[in-house]
């Protein structure tokens, strides 16, 4: 297949969105779409030079692969190499732990799979997960193992019926991403069936499965056209929107335009992605998606050792590091093995990458079997490690009265709200940051029947923004709108992740639930950290910095004030979790028994929900016993 310029330009237009979006540029939050364009540009491309050998007869499945570990192995072992230091030297156990797995995933090419395994509201932070973004190196490095040899199957034995079959496999593969986005988004997202589609999209141009574009004006539009695209998902696109499925044909279906506008002729489009310093990104993309990962998770772990400096100047300085490295790594690594000076032949090649290779593995043995090299830390920065991949400290009822992603409203048990006559009833609602107060103050509040009906990123209010999930609405409607009409409530407890966004929506979900004589408690926002607060300890116990967590917390007071102000306008009581947790400035950190109270950057284990509830009911008693007077209540008479 002949080289052309304008797709090493598209493989920019691919990789900076993506490098932008991770390092926390909120001006681009569809950048993630930049991936789902790799996709396209590497079916193409693939599937070209495969059909190119098939049809002169001279393929060899060999010399493929050969191929394909000169171009991807000795830049990924580099930064598996990088990377594995990195962890040594900042990873708690529990997380080199994670990371001794994930590594043996990436040597294999299984990375997706193994985060698809580890998929769930509360895994383990993605900011340490130095290896996360090779879950897309895994799905393409599986569609170059089945594809080749599917194609040459077909056309030996089905040449006729190559272009139904192809057709066929992909509509199968772009249904079952849509199915996987509604039913288990994180197969969806993950694994090599739903993102297949995405590659043949490519592969269908490659093998002349659609008609060329004739004639320059359609040339043109389709390439302009096609950059639109790819540009709005890009520029309009949210993380928490159901993805890929359908959504991911906007900058799939952008991509092919802009390579099938190229193959008839030159475009204005197609002048602009051949300039020399766009080609330029398009020929480092590989390193530098290889490599920007790690540095950003790199510097968001150390965050502490940049003291003051502006947020944007971090994000700034990662983006440069990120492109430095890339570059150095596609002049010193990426083109001496592929035509260079340490271009080997196949055996060497292929005896250095699987050397290579073994130590990872041995590396990745080490790393479990020592569980997480732990001989690195004290039996005290163990302890309080173990906090973020234990999951026996978190006492929300997932999956019955806590819905997490990729929940449906249909598993919510509705045990969660039945009422007890014997008792008075409140019923708390909201995200995961109502359903970690659950515990505490079921436990604090023995005359009270505490009832849950909550899901993450889901707020207690009547409206919700574009971009809540399904699940999250239909909770919150079956609450406000079924629920609370038909059953006496004694008090309605609503606490959330506030942010100041939410205020006009929660003045209008107070102001209906007031009016209809209901009691009404709101929880404000809790004490919050830049990372894990069980992280945090252990480095200021390894850094021997007793003001490391403080100056790691971040300021809720604004917003605190703000829905204070607000709750006790409508009638609401108000608790102030953040003064609760944190009262004379000296704020709860570590339970009884030395385990931190939040196990992630916010939420509460079991103990540190029942420390704060009883903080709480300690701090104003009333909070478990009657209703403010309000006007008479309209609902029916309690019942289950």
């Amino acid at each position: 297949m002949q080289y052309r310029k304008d797709i090493d330009g598209l493989r920019a237009v691919a990789v900076l969105p993506v490098v932008a979006f991770h390092a926390g540029f909120n001006q681009l939050p569809g950048g993630f779409v930049g991936v789902d364009v790799f996709f396209v540009i590497s079916g193409y491309l693939i599937t070209g030079n495969i059909f190119a050998e098939l049809s002169r007869g001279d393929f060899s499945l060999l010399r493929f692969y050969e191929r394909r570990v000169r171009r991807i192995a000795p830049a990924l072992l580099a930064v598996l190499v990088a990377a594995t230091a990195l962890a040594y030297f900042t990873l708690l156990p529990g997380e080199m732990l994670e990371y001794a797995r994930s590594l043996i995933a990436a040597v294999f090419s299984a990375s997706n799979v193994f985060f698809w395994t580890q998929a769930g509201y509360f895994d383990s932070d993605s900011s340490t997960k130095l290896l996360l973004h090779t879950w897309s190196l895994s799905v393409e490095e599986q569609f170059y193992i089945v594809f080749p040899l599917l194609l040459s199957f077909l056309l030996r034995v089905f040449p006729t019926r190559l272009k139904p079959i192809i057709w066929g496999l992909m509509a199968a593969s772009f249904a079952s991403a849509v199915a996987s986005v509604a039913l288990a988004p994180s197969a969806a997202f993950y694994l090599p069936h739903n993102r297949a589609w995405e590659l043949m999209i490519g592969s269908v141009l490659a093998l002349g499965m659609v008609p060329k574009i004739r004639g320059a004006w359609l040339r043109e539009a389709a390439a302009l056209s096609g950059l639109a695209m790819i540009g709005a998902a890009v520029l309009f696109y949210r993380e928490q929107m159901p993805f890929p499925g359908a959504a991911a044909l906007l900058p799939c279906l952008g991509a092919a335009l802009v390579i099938a506008a190229g193959e008839t002729g030159p475009t204005l489009m197609g002048r602009l992605l051949s300039w020399r310093p766009v080609v330029f990104i398009g020929l480092i993309s590989y390193s530098l998606y290889l490599w920007h990962w790690p540095v950003m998770v790199g510097a968001q772990m150390n965050s502490f050792l940049f003291g003051g400096a502006p947020a944007m100047a971090i994000k700034i300085g990662t983006v440069l590091v990120s492109l430095v490295l890339a570059t150095i790594s596609w002049w010193l690594i990426e083109r001496p093995f592929r035509v260079g000076p340490l271009k080997l032949p196949r055996k060497a090649l292929f005896q250095a990458a699987g050397a290579a290779a073994a130590v990872l593995v041995a590396v990745g043995v080490a790393g479990q079997v020592d569980h997480g090299l732990s001989f690195r830390y004290s039996p005290r920065v163990q302890q309080i490690a173990d906090l973020l991949t234990d999951k026996s400290h978190r006492q929300m009822r997932e999956g019955t009265c806590f819905l997490p992603s990729g929940s449906t409203v249909d598993d919510f048990d509705m045990a969660c709200v039945r009422q007890d006559p014997r008792r008075r009833d409140y019923l708390l609602i909201g995200d995961s940051h109502a359903a970690h107060l659950w515990y505490g103050l079921a436990k604090a509040m023995p005359g009270v029947n505490v009832m849950q009906a909550t899901a993450s990123g889901c707020k207690p209010t009547l409206t919700h923004p574009g971009s809540a999930e399904e699940r999250c609405v239909a909770l919150m409607d079956r609450m406000f709108d079924t629920y609370l009409p038909a059953h006496k409530v004694d008090t309605v407890v609503l606490a959330a992740r506030w942010k100041r966004e939410d205020l006009p929506r929660l003045e209008a979900t107070l102001t209906r639930l007031r009016g209809q004589g209901l009691d009404v408690i709101v929880f404000g926002p809790i004490i919050e950290y830049r990372s894990p607060l069980p992280r945090l300890l252990a480095v200021s116990d390894r850094l021997h910095d007793p003001d490391f967590v403080d100056e790691q917390r971040i300021d809720v007071s604004g917003v605190d004030r703000e829905i204070g102000k607000l709750a006790r306008k409508k009638g609401a009581r108000y608790v102030s979790l953040a003064s609760a947790m944190c009262p004379a400035g000296h704020c709860l950190e570590i339970d009884p028994k030395g385990y931190p109270v939040q196990f992630d950057y916010g939420h509460l284990t079991g103990s540190g929900s029942e420390i704060l509830a009883r903080r709480v009911i300690a701090r104003d008693p009333t909070l478990s016993q009657g209703p403010i007077a309000a006007a008479p209540v309209t609902a029916s008479a309690k019942g289950a």
